[in-house]
């Protein structure tokens, strides 16, 4: 069998052999970075180059940066997905600008000041009008200015109070206008048009009567809620100081409260914490079996909760049955006015603010969240960059740093044994030749045996380098 620098030879023969001309491929090869990518500095240099010890105690505080970064990381999706939670989100606050003031026509008064041309047999009447629009908080213009006065609504009514001066309406079912918000509770596909239907949107309403005697009316005006929020007692108002809480916070205020005053009988079992993790508790201590000495969420009431809550002790799993009797639904806003039928009209007369909060657009919110996500990628991306240029700076300025260790150490060991040395480098100059021309023979039966490359395993990795370094591999 032919050795391998035999095969080497019938190798270069045959390229001798090759036409000279050759077809090259349109394609250009890939092009391929040598661009260093190492940061860290060998162990070796920390003894010769002054502080070096510098450097790597940035880098330690660089993987502590990492891993807290990580930790923010986690942190930050952690907070978007509760931020996508309607119940945290911020809503659009303003105020509902509401006007109540009738106008006259044909009274008595103003037919004396017509004309003579005017027909003089037109009934006096007068119109009862309510209308409002919605005012924003922060003054900036929104799709909100184009909503009419009922979108703010769930419902208004209108209740003329009959006197002697009007027998006609005593006792008539005309006196109550009433209107009400029906849009949550009609489907899509039903034709019928109800109140709530775009068809039925208003900016106003109006109630015309005939009549020249003063008369007075209520009118009731319920704003819209989307906060889940209920009207609270008295005794609850001034241990949470709000007139209007949802359930949940009710029931957090309480905790806050229990926490706050150590009114667990089991107190000692909590840890200072705000929260007490669910996993932390076994499932006796958590009431499974009803035994109130053992369980931990048993609380002791003070005289405070004693007279709101009316019980001695109670379970925190039935507070929300406990302050079900301090809970009442929301109350219209009842106006009185009275229709004055001495003036063209009385606008501007009767007004008043109703503090509002608008529902929230998921489409809106959706946008806003990935313009954010937009920005801090943007940002991201810079910072980014500028990380790499700066890791690739190192990488250079760790190849020179070797580079300069290579020279030294070099001109170091030939200063002390120029003889020795330079017969030793002629020696691995001329190995690194042999590898780089592929010269140097191979005996088959060893190199058919494992323990030639055991044996050999430096040389043969220090070769392989340098046909890979000078690209014959």
């Amino acid at each position: 069998m032919a050795s391998p620098q035999g095969y080497v030879q019938r190798q270069q023969g045959a390229v001798a052999e090759a036409p000279s001309k050759v077809y090259q491929p349109a394609t250009a090869a890939p092009a391929v970075s040598y661009t260093p990518t190492e940061t860290n500095i060998p162990s070796k240099l920390y003894d010769k180059v002054p502080n070096l010890d510098l450097y790597k105690k940035l880098q330690d505080a660089e993987k502590q940066l990492d891993l807290l970064i990580a930790q923010k990381g986690l942190d930050f999706q952690s907070v978007q997905a509760s931020s996508m939670q309607p119940n945290s989100m911020k809503r659009e606050t303003g105020i509902l600008r509401v006007f109540v003031y009738n106008t006259c026509e044909n009274q008595p008064w103003q037919k004396n000041q017509s004309s003579v041309n005017e027909s003089s047999n037109s009934d006096s009447s007068w119109t009862l009008r309510v209308e409002g629009r919605f005012i924003k908080d922060n003054g900036e213009k929104s799709e909100t200015e184009d909503m009419k006065f009922s979108s703010f609504l769930s419902g208004i009514s209108i209740e003329i109070v009959p006197n002697n001066e009007y027998p006609s309406l005593q006792g008539s079912q005309s006196n109550i206008i009433e209107w009400r918000n029906d849009a949550d509770n009609n489907h899509a596909g039903n034709p019928q048009l109800k109140n709530g239907s775009p068809l039925w949107l208003f900016d106003g309403i109006d109630v015309k009567r005939q009549g020249v005697f003063p008369i007075k009316a209520k009118v009731a005006i319920l704003a819209k809620d989307y906060t889940f929020k209920l009207l609270v007692s008295e005794e609850m108002a001034q241990f949470t100081g709000k007139r209007e809480a949802s359930q949940q916070e009710l029931i957090y205020l309480i905790w806050q409260y229990v926490l706050f005053k150590k009114l667990f009988k089991k107190a000692e079992h909590y840890a200072n914490v705000p929260a007490v993790s669910a996993s932390s508790l076994s499932s006796q201590a958590l009431g499974t079996q009803g035994d109130e000495e053992t369980d931990l969420s048993v609380v002791q009431c003070d005289d405070i909760l004693k007279g709101l809550l009316k019980v001695d002790a109670f379970k925190f799993k039935d507070l929300y049955q406990l302050i079900q009797p301090h809970l009442r639904p929301r109350q219209p806003i009842v106006i009185e006015y009275e229709v004055d039928t001495t003036r063209s009209t009385t606008l501007g007369d009767v007004v008043i603010d109703i503090p509002v909060e608008l529902a929230l657009s998921m489409s809106k919110i959706e946008k806003e969240i990935i313009d954010e996500n937009k920005k801090a990628f943007e940002s991201m991306s810079k910072s980014d960059e500028l990380v790499q240029y700066l890791n690739q700076r190192i990488s250079l300025g760790v190849v020179a740093l070797q580079s300069a260790n290579n020279r030294e150490s070099f001109y170091r060991e030939l200063s002390e044994d120029p003889v020795v040395f330079i017969k030793k480098w002629l020696e691995s100059q001329s190995e690194t030749l042999k590898a780089l021309k592929s010269e140097e023979g191979f005996n088959e039966e060893e190199v058919r045996k494992a323990e030639y490359f055991k044996e050999h395993e430096q040389e043969l990795r220090q070769k392989i380098d340098l046909m890979l370094g000078a690209q014959k591999m």
